[in-house]
């Protein structure tokens, strides 16, 4: 590879990278929560098909896969709502109804739905202006969050690999064939 073609490579990475950060940071909350729900949704299709696959006999070796990947999803899900929610200034139900919902099978898209219909994902981030001072430490994260993006992005998601990788230590909550066992 010459010189030129060298940069001409590294300047069509460089345009790559800030076309990356020109769209993260249009993504509006609405935007960003409604595709956290879709990931959650599509996740936990993902999960279900690989449980029946399993306790039909078929197979047991994308449960495990499905498994991780929906708690992924699951994370992002409950992240994104948190941030929406403090943007938003959600009432208090309407934030813990968004977390519950992430544990419902296919509710996080109806709720995603229900509260745009309902105006809670209008507007856009608090806090993109740099002369508004956030008060509260949710707020300060939030402020982060907006004020830089990417680097707050690769921060929630090292976080969220963190907390994956521990929950995939301490494995499932329930340990369903010995339940299913214990009814027979």
């Amino acid at each position: 590879m010459n010189r030129v073609t060298l940069c001409s490579f590294v300047l069509y990475l460089a345009a790559l990278y800030k076309r990356s950060l020109d769209s993260i940071a249009r993504m509006t909350p609405h935007s960003l929560h409604r595709s956290a729900a879709w990931l959650e949704m599509f996740t936990w299709a993902f999960l279900i098909l690989a449980m029946i696959l399993k306790y039909s006999g078929t197979t047991d070796a994308l449960t495990p896969i499905a498994g991780g990947i929906h708690g992924f999803g699951f994370l992002c899900f409950v992240v994104m709502t948190i941030a929406v929610w403090i943007n938003n200034r959600w009432p208090a139900g309407i934030g813990i109804l968004g977390l519950i919902v992430s544990a419902i099978p296919f509710a996080a898209l109806p709720f995603a739905i229900w509260a745009a219909n309902r105006g809670y994902l209008k507007g856009g981030w608090r806090f993109s202006d740099a002369s508004e001072e956030p008060r509260t430490l949710p707020d300060k994260g939030l402020a982060q969050l907006v004020r830089h993006p990417v680097r707050t992005i690769i921060i929630v998601l090292i976080l969220i690999a963190v907390v994956f990788g521990i929950l995939l230590y301490l494995g499932p909550p329930v340990d369903v064939e010995s339940a299913i066992e214990s009814n027979l």
